[in-house]
């Protein structure tokens, strides 16, 4: 991968954000991360482009938020790829949402890697 893109993991599960930071970074991603959707579109706004871990279910701001907000900025969306993280039930009830890629809680790591390897090469490009 010539270039390998900030992963903005956004999850209020600190576990789960960890682990994610963990496995990332052992695979040379570098990360960043968000507790909610509010804070990860602070995190959004300040530069890009990024890959975006995106649970669907927080508070404040849900993941459904999120992709509200960055579709209603289309300069930014196209900054940004989005796989929405989360229960297989959640990602089915979400099928409306126009992301880049879907991955199933639970995950093992060759899924996470399989789902963000072409989206860093599409960034880069």
């Amino acid at each position: 991968m010539a270039h390998t893109p900030t992963v903005l993991i956004v999850d209020d599960d600190p576990q789960i954000r960890k682990m994610l930071i963990e496995v990332l970074t052992l695979e040379g991603y570098p990360t960043e991360t968000a507790v909610n959707g509010q804070e990860a579109l602070a995190i959004l706004a300040t530069s890009g482009p990024r890959v975006i871990l995106l649970d669907l279910l927080m508070p404040v701001l849900d993941g459904r938020g999120v992709m509200e907000a960055l579709d209603a900025d289309p300069a930014m969306r196209a900054q940004h790829k989005v796989v929405l993280v989360s229960a297989l039930t959640n990602l089915e009830a979400s099928r409306d949402l126009v992301v880049d890629g879907v991955l199933p809680k639970p995950f093992t790591v060759n899924q996470l890697l399989s789902v963000l390897e072409p989206l860093g090469s599409a960034l880069a490009s």
